[in-house]
């Protein structure tokens, strides 16, 4: 010992015995790092569980928000053409979005969600990108009730775009019927009906509807003309209020007074 302490006669020995003694410590060390890679690495099933019903639960909502997405799509996309049209138009005009449908056999109406307070009217037409779809019959300080060209009780005079020939066109719940128009008349089906503008309460030459049956009857003298309206009835969020240029020179002239 007091040669070892002095001349460290036996380091190499203490080496070699501390060489064969590590697989030894590792050995006995292995429980406790087997434990914690356990612990760090394994995950229970109920957690797994867990993590995945959250995941389906973020993809849900995830589709959820790409289909709001679709929708705000279309609905720009419907926007976008309908400011395009009211480029076309003369006069004031006015985008009102629906608010509420009451849709059946013996009425077609929408409400929307403008009034008099934006300057609406009784008897002020309105129209989308596509046709004319009706007018106002009711208003409030902030909503309108609107009638639509399908109604039993809403008729439109108008004009065929092939010949010019004129008609009256009433709502049947559906469609439209052309009234009291000769056997003898000049009108096919895929004719183009546009708003003559008599009674000045729809635009001139806006479309109307598009001729998609005509029959005639023997033992009747008038022809049974159905017509479908161009524009769209049952799916427009949209539409457009028109002033004629008539009814922005009578405000002028009752603001100047």
């Amino acid at each position: 010992m007091v040669l070892d302490y002095r001349y460290q006669y036996l380091n190499s020995v203490r080496s070699a015995f501390s060489t064969l003694a590590s697989p030894v410590y590792y050995l006995a060390n292995l429980p406790s790092e087997i434990s914690n890679w356990t612990d760090s690495n394994i995950v229970s099933r109920g957690e797994l569980l867990d993590e995945n019903q959250e995941l389906k639960d973020q993809v849900m909502i995830l589709k959820a928000q790409n289909q709001r997405l679709v929708g705000l799509e279309s609905d720009n996309a419907r926007l976008r053409s309908l400011l395009e049209s009211s480029r076309k138009l003369r006069g004031k005009r006015l985008i009102a979005e629906l608010i509420q449908v009451n849709s059946n056999n013996y009425a077609q109406e929408i409400m929307i969600n403008k009034g008099t307070s934006d300057g609406v009217f009784i008897g002020q037409s309105v129209v989308d990108s596509d046709g004319v779809m009706g007018q106002v019959i009711a208003v409030s300080n902030f909503s309108s009730r609107v009638i639509l060209l399908t109604d039993p009780k809403h008729a439109i005079p108008v004009k065929n775009n092939r010949n010019g020939i004129r008609a009256i066109a009433r709502g049947n719940g559906l469609n439209l019927n052309l009234m009291h128009l000769p056997s003898t008349i000049d009108i096919k089906q895929g004719d183009l009906l546009l708003s003559s503008g008599l009674g000045e309460k729809f635009p001139d030459g806006y479309p109307v509807a598009k001729v998609v049956s005509v029959i005639k009857r023997t033992d009747q003298p008038y022809l049974e003309v159905i017509a479908e309206p161009t524009a769209n009835i049952n799916t427009a969020n949209h539409v457009l209020l028109l002033w004629n240029q008539t009814t922005q020179d009578m405000e002028r002239l009752n603001e100047s007074e």
